[in-house]
């Protein structure tokens, strides 16, 4: 099936697109992954798209003050995936978008399109917050920024105003000792939408000993889940299975899962201690291999 007529605008500012999307029945577009296909089941047939292509500086991934590293929203996923100063020093997020659907989709979608479109089952959000990034919005009034765990506020529901505009991500310093791991279970095929994902980020001192971390659960519910005390549970100490489990028994405390065709409620709810206490041990593990 094809798509409705629209009319394409092309805005060469953050600004100029803020007041297109003000003054029209439109939407922005980026990769085009989700949006696409959601005109072409009829979901929406807005009037105008405002692409975000023309906008300067969207597609750009650079070193910010401090030591981190700031990605435009217009940068696909496979850019990021492979680019050396992510591997390098933000693994987990190399690792996390290397299972997003499959080559051919990450060489199209992009980091912005993909946290705009609010699906409580993306992969990325898991990562991210994981390590700690911000997300940078814009429009005629200016710019702000927030933490990407307050980003996402509930079934396809985000912090983002009608008007503005997703303009990238911004990561903190790489830590220096630290190990992760993304841990994605799907029901079905591999390149499925998870029905859990589990984002492991620790940090250790030089006796092998974790400073803290943090775990944070996506497509269990409606929004990613940060868990809460688990560097009550792993800080000063090393990563036993008894110490694991315990994270995970935090996630069955703190998890309103939600059900879809991927797994039940009652389902999600059983497995997300395991796979939280699986995703610790590999983390761990990895950090046992750079000794």
């Amino acid at each position: 099936m094809g798509i409705p007529r629209f009319e394409l605008l092309e805005p060469t500012s953050y600004e100029e697109a803020s007041r297109l999307l003000a003054s029209h029945e439109t939407i922005p577009i980026a990769g085009g992954t989700a949006v696409v296909s959601m005109m072409r089941q009829r979901i929406f047939a807005p009037s105008h798209i405002v692409s975000l292509h023309r906008i300067p500086g969207l597609g750009e991934i650079s070193k910010i003050e401090g030591g981190g590293l700031s990605i435009g929203a217009m940068t696909t996923l496979r850019a990021i995936e492979t680019h050396p100063g992510v591997v390098r020093q933000y693994p987990l997020l190399a690792e996390t978008l290397s299972r997003v659907a499959n080559v051919r989709v990450r060489y199209s979608a992009t980091l912005g399109g993909n946290l705009a479109h609010g699906d409580y089952r993306l992969d990325p959000p898991g990562a991210l917050i994981a390590l700690g990034a911000s997300i940078r919005l814009g429009s005629v009034r200016g710019e702000r920024t927030l933490p990407v765990e307050y980003f996402f506020k509930g079934f396809f529901e985000t912090d983002k105003e009608e008007d503005e505009i997703l303009l990238g991500i911004d990561l903190p310093a790489p830590v220096q000792a630290a190990s992760s791991h993304y841990l994605k279970f799907t029901s079905h095929a591999s390149v499925d939408w998870p029905c859990i994902g589990v984002a492991v980020f620790l940090r250790w001192d030089s006796g092998g000993r974790c400073e803290g971390g943090r775990v944070v659960l996506t497509a269990a519910a409606e929004t990613p889940i940060l868990l809460e005390g688990v560097d009550a549970v792993i800080q000063g100490k090393v990563i036993t299975e008894a110490a694991a489990r315990k994270v995970g028994d935090l996630a069955a405390q703190q998890l309103d899962p939600i059900e879809d065709a991927s797994g039940s409620a009652w389902y999600k709810r059983e497995i997300a201690p395991v796979l939280v206490r699986r995703a610790l041990l590999e983390a761990d593990r990895r950090r046992k291999q750079t000794e």
